[in-house]
């Protein structure tokens, strides 16, 4: 695990930090998904500054980044993922995203597609949930609005995002982590993640690789067709693919980005 000091800069008075190692194009930017933070990468940053400058953020309202009492939606992430990239130089990189993350990544890439080499997605929510679990979201939506949101929290993450494969140890850290973001957070963050407007279906315009869990509701022929071109690679772990099995998540990185050359 990089054990660098976080670096930070400052758009419009919200404070972003962020770990920065490396040298080597094409740089690559990893952003965490929904309540998580840069630390969620601590299995790649190390591998992949051997040959690439590597920045890993903490989003707006995430880590150790400001926290501004506000509404938390993809347009805004992919405001200040934009800002960043040319607030620290990066020259076409290829932006990676775990989970919310790689839905920024994908809605970055349409915004701006010449501001970005190409796209990785790890495990992110970038299909529409099937209708009968609708209601469950619904709820879940709703529940995370009252007192009771830090356990509703911890319950839908280890509910949602593991197996009985998953390792305990790893769990346990994660659901603590992520039930203890801020609740506003929480609640708005993850209603833009899963409205419509955040995965609109279509072609994305830079190349874009999905890594796909076996925990992953839609299937990789359902990915393929709603987003043509798109690569699929399935890994066999939860939701956190790149904690689980960094190894492989790492070589199927490595393979993509080879590809670009």
């Amino acid at each position: 695990m990089m054990t660098e000091e976080l670096k930070s800069a400052t758009r419009n008075g919200v404070t972003l930090r962020y770990l920065e190692a490396g040298t080597g194009a094409p740089p690559l930017l990893f952003i965490h998904g929904w309540c998580c933070n840069s630390t969620f990468w601590r299995d790649q940053l190390p591998h992949f500054a051997r040959k690439h400058h590597v920045v890993a953020m903490d989003l707006r309202g995430h880590g150790r980044s400001d926290k501004p009492d506000e509404d938390y939606s993809i347009p805004a992430f992919v405001d200040d993922v934009a800002w960043l990239i040319g607030e620290l130089h990066l020259h076409k990189p290829v932006v990676i995203g775990h989970s919310m993350g790689g839905t920024i990544a994908m809605n970055l890439a349409r915004k701006h597609p010449d501001l970005v080499e190409a796209i990785v997605m790890v495990d992110s929510p970038i299909h529409p949930f099937p209708d009968t679990m609708q209601p469950m979201l619904t709820q879940t939506l709703a529940a995370l609005q009252t007192p009771a949101y830090e356990g509703v929290a911890a319950g839908f993450v280890r509910m949602a995002m593991f197996n009985a494969d998953s390792p305990p140890l790893l769990v346990e850290e994660v659901v603590a982590g992520m039930s203890s973001a801020p609740q506003r957070v929480m609640h708005t963050a993850i209603a833009s993640t899963l409205s419509d407007e955040s995965m609109l279906a279509g072609a994305i315009p830079v190349p874009a690789l999905f890594i796909r869990a076996a925990t992953q509701i839609a299937s990789d022929a359902e990915l393929r067709r709603r987003y043509p071109g798109i690569g699929v690679i399935t890994i066999p772990a939860a939701h956190f693919v790149q904690m689980e099995q960094p190894d492989a998540t790492n070589n199927v990185i490595n393979d993509f980005l080879d590809k670009l050359e």
